[in-house]
């Protein structure tokens, strides 16, 4: 494996332990992966963001333990 391909496997290893931040996910009451992992592009503390469609962009935070997903319009996008 070659350092960029080392590189992708490290990002996904990140993204999937961030996912498992949520107790929802821990005891199965979501999925044990991110159904949308494919089109994450930044994680932070407590929230995901997804790529842009057609001007509104996915973003999942963490609320009580679950993650919780919502469709933001760009133009309200401010701070995320």
């Amino acid at each position: 494996m070659d350092a960029a391909g080392a590189q992708e496997l490290q990002r996904r290893f990140d993204a999937h332990a961030h996912w498992r931040q949520a107790e929802a996910v821990r005891d199965g009451r979501q999925p044990a992966a991110d159904p949308d992992a494919h089109e994450l592009e930044e994680s932070r503390e407590g929230e995901r963001i997804y790529r842009r469609s057609g001007g509104v962009r996915t973003v999942k935070r963490l609320v009580d333990g679950r993650w919780e997903r919502m469709e933001i319009a760009e133009d309200e996008r401010a701070g995320v």
